[in-house]
């Protein structure tokens, strides 16, 4: 095992880059930053480890320098939010593999092993593991396409449930594998999304269109304490609330392309539209404006795509669904 530290100038593409955004994430990195070392070192090849800091208050930074010196650390110079930062360390990270950690994900010492042999399929996008997340009792690697009242949605299973190795609708960013090759051509996360939220859900549903497939490896295993680094505080819940239904309209007007999906997704919007006030929802109205007020942005991330489509809505819908499976 060799893991390259910040003095490195090697330029090989053999091995594992793992890039960690953080964000006064202090005690999580003293908590998991371990395994993260004890995964690289079973697997034995050459890995870098990356922590790219979003500006903490805390004092993450020096516990980076004093305790884990191995460590890529990356410091923005303003707050960038998820999407920006996790850039950040992809376009610094110098392996073919690139895997994704949040903070507060614990890895099984066996997870490269387990995920690695995958990324010899030229058709992979990405790999997630068993990422369990014990007090809600689920499992959000497995991720089952369902889609209702012309929404795509993304079902997780129980943490005791059972899945074969399967094709996945997308691959969650608190523990995703990617060939960094394709992550890279698709211009990695989309920061329209920005500060956060389904720009994981994005970019493996636009790999898809594009042909490339995101499996779930259930022989492998992390753990996950959900919802550790999203603001938790009363103040900020209602601004949490909109940015969740800004970004689900986001990511359906830029990626649908079935006539049959656009038109049950607009059908359904304008229903809501009319309802939403008779249950005081007007999160949802701020939310549609908000996504509305992105109209250009929208536009032109469809005509990038539109080029390199190869499977349409429905297709990727029967592959990762239960239809298939």
């Amino acid at each position: 095992m060799e893991i390259l530290g910040t003095e490195s100038t090697t330029t090989s593409d053999t091995g594992v880059s793992v890039v960690i955004p953080n964000y006064n994430g202090e005690q999580l990195l003293r908590d998991n930053l371990p395994s993260v070392f004890a995964a690289v070192s079973k697997w034995g090849g050459t890995a870098e480890i990356i922590v790219v800091d979003d500006c903490s208050s805390d004092n993450s930074c020096n516990l980076i320098r004093d305790e884990f010196p191995a460590v890529r650390l990356i410091v923005n110079a303003q707050n960038l939010g998820f999407s920006k930062t996790c850039n950040t360390g992809m376009a610094a990270a110098r392996y073919s593999i690139l895997l994704c950690l949040n903070t507060d994900v614990r890895l099984e010492d066996n997870l490269l092993e387990r995920i690695l042999p995958h990324f010899t399929d030229p058709e992979l996008f990405a790999v997630t593991p068993r990422i369990l997340v014990e007090r809600e009792g689920k499992n959000q690697g497995a991720v089952i396409a369902a889609y209702r009242r012309g929404f795509i949605r993304g079902g997780f299973i129980g943490i005791n449930d059972v899945l074969p190795t399967r094709e996945n609708l997308y691959a969650i960013g608190a523990c995703a594998a990617y060939d960094a090759q394709k992550f890279k051509k698709l211009g990695g996360y989309s920061e329209i999304f920005s500060p956060f939220l389904f720009e994981d859900v994005d970019i493996s549903y636009r790999a898809w269109k594009r042909g490339w497939k995101s499996i779930y490896e259930p022989s492998a295993t992390v753990w996950h304490y959900s919802n550790a680094t999203i603001y938790k505080d009363k103040t900020k819940r209602h601004r949490h609330q909109v940015i969740y239904f800004r970004n689900r309209f986001l990511f359906h007007w830029i990626n649908l392309s079935d006539p049959s999906f656009v038109i049950k997704n607009l059908l359904t919007i304008m229903f809501r539209l009319l309802v939403s006030f008779l249950w005081l929802n007007f999160v949802y109205y701020r939310a549609f404006w908000e996504a509305l007020a992105m109209w250009k942005s929208i536009l032109a991330l469809r005509d990038q795509e539109k080029p390199h489509r190869k499977l349409s809505d429905q297709a990727v819908y029967i592959r990762t669904s239960r239809i298939r499976n």
